[in-house]
């Protein structure tokens, strides 16, 4: 039996782009720590008018550069 230990960053079709609110449950955190988080620019975010989108597998991209181990 062959295990897949790939980390999966790629994103499905269904997700698109998310808003604050739909990617700090996926994160685990709060929507103002995604603020702070996007004001000294530790996650990619797309800004559209007055509006922020966020890419899952960009963001995921993102804090796997963070990670210590």
């Amino acid at each position: 039996m062959k295990l897949n230990t790939k980390l999966e960053t790629t994103e499905k079709p269904s997700d698109g782009l998310l808003t604050k609110r739909t990617l700090a449950p996926r994160l685990q955190c709060s929507t103002r720590t995604l603020d702070d988080w996007m004001r000294i620019g530790r996650i990619p975010y797309i800004k559209i008018g007055k509006t922020v989108r966020f890419r899952y597998s960009d963001v995921l991209a993102k804090l796997n550069e963070y990670r210590v181990n």
